[in-house]
């Protein structure tokens, strides 16, 4: 029955369709936050059982490449399982500080399977045939091990994060479904992991159809429960609402003391400015300035002070052309040169030096007119040279009352 001519075509089959499931998200014009992360999780299942199906017919004893992003998949099932049901009931919340944190081990296998697949032809074989004849004695086990640990505790988390949910009367159906398909999740990866460690066969090949079985599932729910997610994120919103940590405040007044504490006083060219700090200037908690954050504003703290950061940074890089952007960087608030980088990039799109540049370039290109005519351009302001209106500026809206991740 589990013999590997019946149960390949089964793997490859779940193969191609989590590939298919990866275009699915990845095709409509507005793409969900959820729905790029669920295509990253179909991509590591589609590539998992790719490579299941490729070590039961033992083609990587010939072609090794064909077990290729196998562990780094492997590792990124619990972070990606874990966002992707964060994303589910908070459609609106950012994520968390820093995501990258949660593809540190992910991106350590994949730089390990870089290096270990570019190497000659003849040590990969060698390598891969003493794994399959010692097992978990091998160093490559231990790969295997860190992560079935790892997204052990991801699962954890994410349990966790659905308890919290759970006593919703509404909600008993879609709590339960995700709950029976974590646990199939689990119980697969465990006996992916120790069936092959323990040269357990038919533990092996059962791992592989419980994966398929969960692509298959996730690709023909939509069709008969198209809707089935939605009462999910209403209900958990209202029962935020209900408990709300705001109950009490004047929210468009708190929101116009913070505008005044950041337009007026200039709090945000601090650069120790902090939560803490901030909400003991406008008189609340800490736990309240982040749910005022998150819930009505729908930005994070960091996000939020950048925002005004950078609004101001761009008015100086095109009216001082004079001061250096390092001057300009620590000026407004930011304590390093690659954080200004990165959120000055985000916001605006291009680098303090490509915006400066473009702004410098109006000028020159108004000198070599002169130069090559003899007659200034024409143009507003007095002498004919140019001078920019509002409308010619760069403008940087107020980001911060902006999903950072939608």
């Amino acid at each position: 029955m589990l013999n590997p001519e019946v149960v390949t075509p089964l793997f490859y089959f779940g193969s191609g369709l989590s590939f298919l499931l990866v275009v699915q998200k990845l095709i409509p014009p507005i793409k969900r936050r959820e729905d790029r992360i669920g295509a990253l999780l179909f991509l590591s299942l589609g590539i998992i059982l790719f490579t299941v199906a490729n070590v039961v017919l033992e083609i990587d004893r010939t072609y090794p490449h064909a077990i290729f992003l196998l562990l780094t998949s492997f590792s990124a099932i619990g972070p990606l399982s874990l966002l992707y049901t964060h994303s589910l009931i908070y459609p609106n919340q950012t994520l968390y500080r820093d995501i990258r944190l949660h593809f540190l081990v992910p991106g350590l296998f994949l730089l390990g399977e870089i290096f270990f697949f570019g190497r000659p032809w003849d040590s990969i074989i060698s390598d891969l045939g003493d794994f399959r004849n010692i097992r978990y004695k091998h160093y490559l086990s231990w790969g295997f091990f860190i992560t079935t640990a790892l997204t052990t505790a991801y699962f954890g988390f994410r349990y966790r994060m659905l308890l919290t949910v759970i006593s919703i009367p509404e909600l008993k159906s879609q709590i339960r479904f995700i709950f029976i398909l974590a646990t199939i999740t689990v119980f697969a990866m465990y006996s992916l992991v120790f069936g092959f460690m323990f040269g357990l066969d038919v533990l092996f090949r059962v791992g592989g159809l419980l994966v398929t079985g969960i692509v298959t599932l996730l690709f023909l729910a939509p069709s008969r429960y198209p809707d089935f997610f939605a009462p999910l994120t209403r209900e958990v919103r209202k029962k935020k609402y209900e408990k709300s940590l705001l109950i009490g405040l004047d929210l468009n007044l708190l929101e116009l003391r913070i505008q005044e504490l950041m337009r007026e006083d200039k709090l945000y060219r601090d650069p120790e400015l902090t939560l803490h700090s901030l909400s003991e200037d406008l008189g609340i908690k800490p736990y309240q300035l982040t749910e005022f954050l998150n819930e009505h504003l729908q930005t994070g703290f960091h996000n939020y002070i950048n925002g005004f950061r950078i609004e101001e940074a761009v008015k100086l890089l095109e009216e001082k052309l004079d001061q250096d952007i390092l001057s300009i960087c620590y000026f407004v608030g930011f304590n390093s040169k690659s954080s200004f980088n990165d959120a000055f990039r985000k916001v605006t799109g291009k680098t303090p030096t490509q915006l400066r540049q473009k702004k410098s370039d109006v000028p020159e290109k108004q000198k070599m007119h002169t130069a090559r005519t003899g007659v200034p351009p024409l143009g507003k302001g007095l002498g004919g040279m140019v001078e920019l209106g509002d409308s010619d500026r760069i403008s940087v809206k107020n980001r911060p009352i902006k999903a950072e991740n939608r």
